[in-house]
């Protein structure tokens, strides 16, 4: 019942308990632009919480029209360090990474060709880095990794991560992909602290020692297109990101990627 009231023309993440922050780019209402250029996008959950890039030229993504699905997107270059930065945040995202229940879903495309052999930061606020504190969340097809998503938890210790998982052959690049990730930090059984899921498919668990979350504080403020400190930047789309202080419902859950993926054009089962 309640994935059918959330579903098609009515849903709106407001309704779903725990929504922090919302940014869709193909709401050009909520995009100011730069000269072609995305100087801020707007946080749609009423929260404030804007991403933005102040500094004028080649370090803001470009505002594609029409790019995807006949849709607006954000277009990010990891050459030119594109990023939009969410400021004084990093208290405001510490739930990602301290042990309560999180939920990420993003709609993004990878790259520009079918193997672009290189590693690309999604979001995140710890540079990629365990010395760090936070998360990071991401695509890397390089170091014996193909075609991978990878989400891990950092906690502040050199070689030591809290949770991490990475998984081969799940994105297909430069098509848009439909990237969820449930986060438990503190969950008793590791393979349960993040579960990964790409346009719809089975869960996928991660496997790492049972090692105390972070409770401090992120180490850098939340960045969309880098995963901190302008580290680790992205070559792809970015068209709809959403995330959530808590677990939705089972129902939920299935409403949203059902909605975002008659929205961007991606079959979710």
């Amino acid at each position: 019942m309640l994935a059918s009231m959330l579903a098609g023309r009515v849903f709106d993440p407001r309704r779903i308990p725990g929504l922090e922050a919302w940014w869709d780019a193909s709401d050009s209402a909520s995009v100011t632009r730069d000269s072609g250029r995305v100087s801020q996008l707007n946080d749609k959950s009423g929260n404030g919480r804007h991403a933005a890039n102040t500094s004028s030229g080649s370090t803001q993504p470009t505002y594609e029209t029409g790019a995807r699905n006949g849709r607006n997107v954000a277009r990010f270059v990891a050459a030119s360090t594109q990023r939009l930065t969410v400021a004084s945040s990093t208290a405001t995202f510490k739930f990602i990474h301290d042990g309560t229940n999180s939920l990420i879903v993003a709609v993004c495309t990878f790259g520009t060709s079918s193997n672009p052999a290189a590693q690309f930061g999604l979001l995140g606020n710890n540079a990629g880095a365990s010395a760090n504190h936070g998360f990071y969340m991401g695509y890397v097809d390089n170091e014996g990794f193909n075609n991978a998503t990878q989400f891990a938890n950092t906690r502040g210790v050199v070689g030591q991560l809290n949770s991490f998982v990475i998984a081969n052959d799940t994105i297909t690049p430069n098509q848009v992909n439909v990237f969820e990730c449930l986060n438990d930090a503190d969950n008793a059984t590791a393979g349960n602290r993040i579960l990964m899921r790409v346009n719809g498919g089975s869960q996928i668990g991660g496997s790492t020692p049972i090692l105390s979350a972070s409770t401090s504080n992120a180490s850098h403020n939340l960045q969309l297109g880098a995963w901190g400190n302008n580290t680790f930047p992205m070559t792809g789309d970015l068209c709809e990101l959403m995330i959530f202080s808590q677990h939705p419902t089972a129902d939920a859950q299935t409403a949203i990627r059902r909605y975002l993926g008659r929205k961007w054009g991606v079959t979710i089962p």
